[in-house]
């Protein structure tokens, strides 16, 4: 599957609206995985002041939770 892609950027470099899907997630590891989760939690968080609604931005961040989620519990236990 393609993943669909929306994205526009401000003078702040931030992403408004994007749609991140688990295919693109698949092969991220853990630290990506997280960064990508705290990259795009920020972007939303920045433009809540300004677009009331991001729905693309808000299901990548469910989407990118969801790939988080099921790779911690797969992950080898010390």
């Amino acid at each position: 599957m393609k993943a669909v892609i929306v994205a526009a950027r401000s003078k702040e470099n931030t992403m408004t609206s994007t749609l991140i899907t688990a295919e693109e997630l698949k092969d991220l590891n853990i630290d990506a995985l997280q960064s990508k989760f705290f990259r795009v939690s920020r972007d939303v968080a920045a433009l809540r002041e300004t677009c009331n609604e991001l729905p693309l931005a808000e299901a990548s961040l469910r989407n990118i939770s969801a790939v988080l989620s099921a790779r911690k519990l797969r992950a080898p236990q010390p």
